[in-house]
């Protein structure tokens, strides 16, 4: 019997991260075909789950996929889609890519497939002419019905401009908490009737704090909410930020959920947990505060060394967690880098990193929201260096 309930767990733990996400939750959500040797054209799927789903097998394809004249491409076995993540496919030819069939896009536009493992179309898009080489076809905010042309590209990043910049939680009465968010855009953008709340708000037991009307942010501007109820505030309703960390979501005026962040403890009034540089995937504890400000690029407490001389896997923080957690670890030269969570069976979970990256540190965030209490293990590996860690998740 007891061999028998763990032969369940494993069944349970595969349904829940190998697929049983609808397939429509999978779809193409940014496409790029101005592309030349050593920087070929791609299309980049995206989840809007909430779990891991695995891809295996999908295959996108183009009008000569569709007739029998070019190849279809295949996702590769093993590839996991982590929740709310981006997955890029070369579709041009490519050696070094693990996708050796390709087509190439056309500049002038065409239209394209993509079919589940099991030969089923989940999705299709009208791919139109682009103009300069750093404008995409993409959809904003992602996984939504919306394409639109955007510079600059945000290939294996969110197509959103709105996102949330830095996160403050050592408020003081007179000096409260706050969350600073930041356009990525190259135009202004009304926020007004955007929300952002904490887990009390997706529960309905807080406010979800909304932008006031009239409410834009400038071109690569800034904008900081103040998350405690403050009088002087423009925005009366309040949540208080959890000094021991937390997760915050940010909706559009539609409701749809266009930003998630798992704040981390931060350690003194000086330090804020932000994306270095702005915009980006990557968050850090950052000091000194750049509160309405740029996050600049080499600032950061976990610094972003480019001159690293050795590869590492930090121990995950806070640990132990719940329900988000964050990875970070450092790349001294160019290298492939996996990193991918496992249950205590070693069942994998998710595959939150594949993809090559420059030197530098990183910082990924793992969101546990649908997974049991336990230790899992993450492994990173990055050219020939290979290091597992384990971590904890307590509800």
């Amino acid at each position: 019997m007891r061999h028998l309930g763990i032969l369940l767990a494993v069944l349970s733990l595969t349904l829940v991260f190998a697929g049983t996400t609808s397939a429509q939750t999978i779809v193409m959500n940014e496409i790029w075909s101005k592309g030349v040797a050593g920087n070929l054209d791609w299309i980049e799927i995206y989840n809007s789950a909430f779990t891991p789903v695995d891809i295996s097998g999908y295959l996108i394809y183009d009008v000569g996929g569709q007739g029998g004249t070019k190849p279809k491409k295949a996702i590769p076995a093993g590839t996991i889609l982590p929740a709310k993540g981006w997955y890029v496919v070369i579709t041009d030819t490519n050696t070094s890519s693990t996708i050796a069939d390709g087509f190439g896009l056309s500049s002038s536009g065409e239209k394209l497939w993509l079919e589940n493992s099991t030969g089923t179309i989940i999705d299709s898009v009208q791919l139109v002419a682009l103009g300069g080489t750093d404008t995409s076809y993409a959809r904003v905010p992602d996984g939504s019905a919306n394409w639109q042309k955007i510079t600059p590209l945000t290939r294996g990043t969110s197509n959103g401009a709105i996102m949330m910049n830095e996160v403050w939680s050592k408020g003081v009465a007179g000096n409260l908490d706050w969350i600073e968010i930041y356009n990525s855009a190259t135009s202004p953008i009304d926020v007004s009737g955007y929300r952002i709340y904490d887990s009390g708000g997706k529960g309905g037991t807080k406010p979800k704090k909304a932008m006031p009307a009239g409410t834009i942010i400038p071109a690569k501007g800034f904008y900081v909410v103040i998350t405690d109820t403050n009088t002087s505030s423009t925005i009366t309703d309040g949540f208080g930020l959890s000094s021991s960390g937390e997760t915050v979501w940010l909706d559009d005026l539609a409701g749809t959920l266009i930003d998630t962040c798992a704040l981390a403890a931060l350690g003194g009034t000086d330090t804020s947990w932000a994306r270095v540089p702005d915009g980006s995937a990557t968050w850090t504890k950052l000091s000194p505060l750049t509160r309405g400000a740029s996050n600049g690029g080499t600032t950061a407490v976990d610094d972003l060394v480019l001159l690293a001389t050795s590869y590492s896997l930090d121990q995950n923080y806070p640990n132990p967690f719940n329900p988000a957690t964050t990875i970070s670890y450092t790349v001294p030269a160019n290298s492939h880098v996996t990193l991918t969570v496992y249950s205590l069976l070693g069942a994998e979970i998710a595959t939150l990193v594949n993809e090559s990256q420059n030197p530098g540190r990183y910082g990924v965030q793992f969101d546990a929201a649908r997974l049991s209490s336990g230790v899992y293990f993450y492994r990173l590996q990055a050219g020939t260096y290979v290091e597992t860690k384990r971590m904890m998740l307590l509800k």
